[in-house]
């Protein structure tokens, strides 16, 4: 063999050697891919699975919880309502506006639950449930109507609705029946004009038959109660970014405009409610922006530090609740000025109906708690700890709501941001759940205090320390007007009376039933855990215990 034979084998040699290297690499960096599209494969999956079980095991905790610890006696400030609509004709306590709310649309649910139902509070507390499950489902509509994003994107939108809506946080509003058909009929209205909105955007119907309606839903939202006039500047500021005729945003506008001459002009009823000696104080501009951060921080700090033991809970709030919730609302406040800013300004807001939503939902709970923080802000410059109440958690945990929908739809097209924020969405249900058994259990508790107030009242007993315990009054309200409507509940048979129980006072045994029950043996314990007198000035006892029939069962009738 030669030398240039030679040669020439060598180069060959290292030639296949080259191709065959690459062969190799090719196939392993194939198989590498694969394997790597397999394991995303796989965590979307369980992503998918986990998300779907959490939003099915919220949901239904949420509404048993609620059910659980629903009010199911007058309470708080409809002693002052009902008190009107049971001298007032339906029309005047329609147009009736108390404490700056307009409850119209409301007021026709209260007054059938009146004059139907005996003033039950379970039909309102039913109907409140049923529009707040229109609410969710007007906001997914559009979420699942998205082509933009994934179904992974999707369930996990459908998780954070529902934990947004369900958390037991929100419990003050969504617990109290008249207090979520307000409250529900203005976000529900909002839901529908975001819905149609788009829709109109998208050119998929037409404008003016689609606009009626959203005009309706403006009206709904605006007079089921005060916070519904918010609607009104979301609705021109999302239309303006979303490019509609000039004529539309006129009609909004104009909308808007009667909207709140119609309120303004509305009878005021002021003298209902119990004197505030703050209201008035001045505010200013930079403290504002504070009590706004606060209100809108309050919901992260509370499911946070739930997960302390309760003997922590209280200092630690009392301690640094007021910063803390400062700074959270600050940063939140911050994140939304860089999510909906750009977008308002480019007019580019209809790429991602997932999108879309989550940024309607962020102006319109930030048009809503700037309503709030500057109607109440005498009472916020006097009592601080009032703007992080949890009667503002209704509105402030849809403003988070919003701020994950936007990140969800926004991380489809980043991939390094995708699973990051696919883990903190599948950790919210999980970070918020501690504080969403401990109000369970707070509203259940809250529950039987009311009844047991309304327990006093069916007997003639004026219970002066019980009733405010049972959180049966607003903050400084009178007990006098309690009494007052009590009063004309006996006399009609309504709420607490409906049940004719006050009428067994006196009544001898053999004469209760007419002996249509026989006798029954119970065993329990009990014990006298105050005097108070009767209506009549007779001498009363409260009385606190349990009686059980066969040592478990808990007889129908005691």
């Amino acid at each position: 063999m030669t030398p240039a034979n030679r040669v020439r084998i060598v180069r060959g040699a290292r030639w296949l050697a080259l191709v065959f290297r690459r062969i190799l690499g090719a196939q392993l960096a194939g198989w590498a891919v694969y394997a790597m599209h397999k394991f995303a494969l796989v965590a979307e999956r369980a992503a998918q699975m986990c998300a779907t079980l959490a939003a099915f095991a919220f949901l239904v905790s949420g509404v048993v919880y609620l059910y659980l610890g629903r009010w199911t006696v007058t309470h708080q400030d409809y002693w002052w309502i009902y008190d009107f609509y049971l001298n007032h004709s339906l029309i005047e306590s329609a147009l009736l506006t108390y404490a700056h709310h307009s409850l119209f649309f409301p007021s026709f649910l209260s007054q059938v639950d009146l004059r139907f139902f005996h003033g039950n509070q379970l039909p309102l507390f039913l109907v409140g449930l049923a529009l707040l499950l229109i609410t969710v489902g007007l906001l997914l509509v559009p979420v699942w109507r998205d082509k933009t994003v994934g179904l992974t994107a999707k369930i996990l939108a459908t998780l954070v609705v529902i934990v947004g809506n369900f958390w037991m946080a929100r419990a003050f509003i969504t617990a109290s029946g008249v207090y979520n058909c307000e409250n529900s009929l203005v976000m529900a209205g909002a839901a529908l004009g975001f819905l149609l909105l788009q829709i109109i955007g998208r050119r998929l119907a037409p404008v003016l038959p689609v606009a009626a309606i959203v005009v309706l839903a403006g009206f709904i939202a605006s007079f089921s109660q005060s916070t519904g006039l918010a609607i009104w500047p979301t609705l021109l500021l999302l239309a303006w970014g979303l490019r509609l005729p000039k004529y539309f945003l006129g009609m909004m506008a104009a909308a808007g405009l009667t909207a709140v001459i119609i309120f303004v002009l509305l009878p005021g009823h002021d003298w209902l409610s119990p004197p505030d000696p703050l209201k008035g104080l001045p505010s200013v501009s930079y403290v504002t922006v504070i009590w706004l951060c606060r209100l809108l921080g309050a919901p992260i700090f509370v499911a946070i530090f739930s997960w302390w033991p309760d003997k922590f809970y209280r200092p630690m709030v009392e301690s640094s609740e007021l910063a803390l919730c400062t700074a959270v609302g600050g940063v939140g406040l911050a994140l939304a000025t860089l999510a909906v800013l750009p977008q308002i300004i480019r007019r580019n807001v209809n790429k991602s109906s997932l999108e879309w939503t989550g940024l309607a939902l962020i102006v319109f709970t930030l048009f809503v708690t700037s309503l709030i923080v500057t109607g109440r802000a005498g009472v916020f410059h006097a009592r601080p700890f009032e703007v992080v109440a949890s009667r503002f958690f209704f509105w402030s945990t849809l403003f988070w709501t919003g701020l994950l929908l936007v990140a969800i739809a926004r991380a489809q097209s980043k991939q390094w941001l995708r699973w990051p924020v696919y883990l903190v969405a599948l950790a919210v249900p999980i970070l918020v759940f501690p504080a969403h058994y401990k109000n369970a259990v707070w509203w259940r508790n809250i529950r039987w205090n009311a009844e047991s107030a309304a327990a006093s009242l069916v007997n003639g007993v004026r219970d002066d320390q019980l009733i405010p315990d049972a959180a049966f009054l607003a903050a400084g309200s009178g007990r006098e007007q309690l009494y007052r409507t009590a009063r004309q509940f006996r006399a009609r048979r309504l709420d607490m009376f409906a049940d004719g129980l006050q009428d067994w006072i006196g009544l001898s045994e053999a004469n209760l039933f007419g002996g249509r029950h026989e006798p029954e043996g119970l065993k329990g314990q009990c014990r006298v855990a105050a005097l108070v007198q009767c209506d009549n000035g007779a001498p009363a006892a409260r009385v606190f215990g349990q009686a059980s029939k066969h040592g478990q069962s808990i007889p129908k009738t005691l």
